[in-house]
């Protein structure tokens, strides 16, 4: 069985999909199980090293196009700033937060929360 996977419902007797749902105890998962998407009735548990989620699709789609190609995924960027970098406006000394409208405590005029200036001074 995997997600997406057309069947006859054992409850509910109609032709579904499955669907896979994270079991909870409490705030922790504690595993997956496929239910079905019209009546959510438990059809039966998610294999633990089975990955069949999206990213398991997306891999072997990525794989089969590097074999075609002829060619290795090249592995996904991994974007960072140093810290001189970071001076947005969400993160200065002078900036307020308000449902509304985002100010500029040193000149009160709105301002972008990702925006910079030049009288940046990290909060702390």
């Amino acid at each position: 069985m995997q997600s997406n996977e057309k069947f006859i419902c054992p409850a509910c007797k109609e032709e579904s999909m499955l669907k896979i749902k994270n079991k909870l105890d409490g705030f922790t998962q504690v595993g997956k199980v496929f239910v079905c998407m019209l009546c959510g009735a438990e059809i039966g548990e998610v294999p633990a090293g089975s990955d069949t989620g999206k990213n398991a699709d997306s891999n072997d789609k990525l794989n089969k196009l590097g074999s075609l190609l002829g060619a290795a995924p090249v592995a996904t960027a991994r974007l960072a700033a140093a810290d001189d970098e970071k001076r947005f406006c969400k993160d200065c000394v002078h900036f307020l937060k308000h449902p509304f409208v985002d100010r500029c405590d040193r000149d009160d005029r709105p301002v972008d929360a990702m925006a910079d200036c030049e009288f940046f001074e990290k909060r702390i």
